[in-house]
């Protein structure tokens, strides 16, 4: 008796392990089916017969050829594995097609509760309710695909921005936008970027502000505020980014924003706009000498390309100001030095006036200069950029400060005029072109900076001459 219990054991353990031997083959096949096709699924049945992956995939590949025998299979692929949706959903496609809609609708709905945190099958799901005309019940599936898995949004933001665009499903976002899921802010930076209307963007923008609605989060006024600027719209970007303020935010309000650099700059709307690198550090700290707390400090190590990542977009009217404020130079090793320039970027890009060098080593210092901006200039800029007509002017090592900078409108001076383009003055005069055509520093990254840099380089060399 105890022979025949050992024997049996040993039969078992035997069976187990073919068993195992021979669903892990099946994967292997599997796991070339994407390369192999048909082929490899065909191994992998042939090792296990009833592996429901295979049996899926099989049913996959001979779903147009052979409707029936594919429905077979998926079938046969849930009955092994009835905790997997995907059957569920390939057999309510062929029951869509074949006009069996009660039919398609419950297996649809098993495979949502099924996995219902699965992206896939919430995409397909939404799908089907789209297919079928009902995009209300689509974007609930859709949103919580998107909730569920971010990479879902590869598939399903291209499909919503569509559906953005038209004013006819436009509104299916009014519910979303009154309480926004997890996904709402890449959506809308997505919306921002890509839908040509702006009437859209403020449309949804308008869906986040209404009544009831959460509060809009900072990045989400960032992200509309740029789309603004970038539009033209200043004068409305900028009652948006004011909007925004804080009580410590607009106690740093002026016609030049946080000049004494008081508050850590945001890098969004009308404030200062700071980008350090591996060759550049910049921080607000403090230091002897200056007017409030703190200071802008910034620190070049061995850095070999021109310098224009700090600026403050800003919102003037037409007339003459007069920029000031108080540097500190320590040992601040540059052929070309640094600069601050005030530009008008729209309509056009023209150097409306700019500051002395900052090079060497000094104490605290006062400066100031005066910017001319024309009637025609709808949007102006204040910028500290490296001086120098050459790239070895640019090289630059060491620090600088920079405290209490401020403008003023000079009253009484007269309204200057954007010369014409053939009568332009002198290179560096006011008014004289900076670079052919506008440039987003939103959009100024990888790649794409070096064309940015040799095209403020020339135009800055013109200036310098």
């Amino acid at each position: 008796m105890v022979f025949f219990w050992r024997l049996l054991l040993v039969v078992v353990a035997a069976f187990l392990a073919w068993r195992i031997a021979s669903y892990g083959i099946a994967e292997h096949y599997l796991e070339q089916a994407e390369d192999a096709g048909t082929p490899a699924i065909d191994r992998a049945l042939s090792w296990n017969p009833r592996h429901p992956d295979a049996l899926y995939r099989k049913g996959r590949s001979i779903r147009e050829k052979d409707p029936a025998g594919s429905s077979n299979l998926f079938e046969q692929s849930f009955a092994e594995k009835p905790t997997s949706s995907f059957p569920l959903l390939a057999l309510a496609d062929i029951a869509q097609e074949a006009d069996e809609q009660d039919r398609a609708t419950a297996l649809i709905e098993e495979s949502v509760k099924l996995m219902r945190a699965n992206p896939p099958v919430r995409i397909a799901a939404g799908g089907y309710w789209a297919r079928k005309g009902n995009l209300e019940t689509a974007m609930t599936h859709w949103s919580e695909a998107l909730v569920a898995g971010a990479d879902a949004s590869e598939t399903l933001f291209p499909i919503l921005l569509e559906l953005a665009k038209e004013p006819r499903t436009i509104g299916l976002f009014r519910s979303v936008a009154a309480s926004p899921p997890t996904w709402w802010e890449r959506f809308f930076r997505q919306a921002t970027m890509r839908i040509p209307d702006l009437e859209t963007v403020r449309t949804l923008y308008a869906f986040r502000r209404a009544s009831g609605a959460p509060p809009l989060s900072p990045k989400e006024r960032e992200l509309y505020v740029r789309r603004l600027q970038k539009d033209g719209k200043t004068t409305e970007a900028y009652l948006v980014w004011v909007n925004g303020l804080d009580e410590t935010g607009r106690s740093q309000l002026g016609i030049l924003n946080n000049g004494g650099f008081e508050i850590e700059p945001t890098n969004s709307g009308f404030d200062w706009h700071i980008h350090s690198d591996d060759h550049t550090t910049a921080t607000t700290a403090a230091t002897a000498g200056t007017e409030g707390k703190k200071a802008l400090h910034l620190i070049f190590k061995r850095r070999e390309k021109q310098f224009w990542h700090l600026h403050q977009p800003l919102f003037l009217d037409p007339g003459t100001y007069r920029v000031k404020g108080m540097a500190r130079t320590d040992s601040l090793d540059s052929k070309g030095g640094l600069k601050w320039v005030v530009r008008c970027m729209r309509p056009e890009i023209l150097v409306l006036g700019e500051s002395e060098r900052f090079l060497g080593s000094s104490e605290w210092r006062d400066f100031s200069f005066e910017a001319a901006v024309p009637p025609e200039c709808s949007a102006q800029e204040i910028r500290l950029v490296s001086a120098g007509k050459r790239q070895f002017e640019h090289k630059m090592t060491g620090g600088v400060w920079f405290d209490a900078i401020s403008m003023r409108k000079i009253p009484g001076e007269q309204t200057p005029v954007v010369p014409s383009v053939s009568n332009s003055p002198p290179p560096g005069k006011v008014g004289s072109p900076l670079v052919d055509g506008a440039f987003d520093v939103h959009e100024v990254t990888g790649s794409r900076e070096f064309s940015f840099e040799q095209s403020l380089n020339d135009s800055l060399r013109k200036s310098d001459d």
